[in-house]
């Protein structure tokens, strides 16, 4: 199985007032997590477990030129799989995006550290 923990890439705003939101699933089932998010230096969330549930993170024009940084560190304590994974879904831009990414550790126990930098870019300026 490929590996995916890694995410560098733009996610393209307007000059709009329109909110952009964040949503953060951490899986699979019985899997533990601990997030931290960062919007250029300021922090949005600090040692988060679980799943960050759908929530704003700024307006479109007030977006363009900032990094959004996920750091994101799962254990497999399940007993079912040794699947990890973390979805990302931004939505409120140019379009709705999801980002999957996934790692099939050896052994229960495991740890996988998922570092992900999106910068919002603005086309038109």
């Amino acid at each position: 199985m490929a590996t995916n923990t890694t995410l560098d890439t733009l996610y393209i705003v307007n000059s709009s007032n329109r909110k952009v939101t964040l949503e953060l699933l951490v899986g699979e089932e019985g899997q533990t997590s601990l997030t931290n998010i960062k919007l250029n230096n300021g922090s949005v969330i600090t040692d988060l477990a679980g799943n960050f549930e759908k929530a704003e993170i700024g307006k479109n024009a007030d977006l363009n030129g900032k990094v959004l940084r996920i750091t994101t560190t799962i254990a497999d304590t399940s007993k079912t799989t040794n699947l990890t994974s973390l979805t990302i879904k931004l939505s409120g831009g140019f379009l709705t995006r999801t980002y999957p990414l996934f790692k099939l550790v050896d052994s229960e126990g495991e740890s996988v550290d998922y570092i992900c930098n999106i910068e919002f870019f603005n086309p038109t300026l």
